[in-house]
């Protein structure tokens, strides 16, 4: 039911900021929680990574094997930052560069199989503390929260202007 008057449209949107307060905070709770167990991953008994390393191992684990470009845009960096993160991440020997046969200049980026062991380490680090987080709510709350959250995810989405 749409508001009837100015007074009862304000009140609505100054309990709608408060609830996006609320949500942000929440948010940041959250952000927080992934970002100590990416600390804990990165310190894992595999490899000293910074978070930048451990972004490009997730992807690169994720998505599979990456041209420098596309690690690049993926992090919102230059590919000259790309460079020196992955000859880190090389000497580490957790990844490691191919060049294309067919162009020299193309140079394809993936997991070693230490980058790989560290890949699952972090992961299944990530799962626990999701499935812990899932593990407060019961079956049926999991199940209404997913589609709640994708549809949280799908209206911030729209409201990022896209690259291009």
């Amino acid at each position: 039911m749409p508001p009837r008057n100015f007074q009862e449209s304000r009140l609505i949107v100054n309990h709608l900021d408060k609830k996006a307060a609320d949500l942000q905070d929440v948010m940041q709770d959250i952000m927080k929680q992934f970002k100590c167990a990416d600390v804990a991953a990165a310190s894992g008994p595999h490899a000293e990574l910074n978070m930048r390393e451990l972004q490009i191992v997730e992807l690169l684990g994720n998505d599979g094997p990456r041209m420098m470009r596309e690690v690049a845009d993926f992090l919102n960096v230059a590919v000259n930052s790309v460079t020196t993160i992955v000859d880190s991440l090389e000497s580490k020997t957790l990844v490691h560069r191919n060049r294309s046969d067919q162009d020299r200049r193309i140079v394809r980026v993936e997991l070693t199989d230490g980058g790989r062991a560290v890949y699952k380490e972090a992961r299944e680090m990530k799962f626990r503390m999701l499935r812990s987080m899932l593990g407060a709510l019961t079956e049926e709350e999991q199940d209404i929260f997913m589609v709640l959250f994708r549809k949280i995810a799908r209206a911030a989405q729209a409201q990022v202007p896209k690259a291009g």
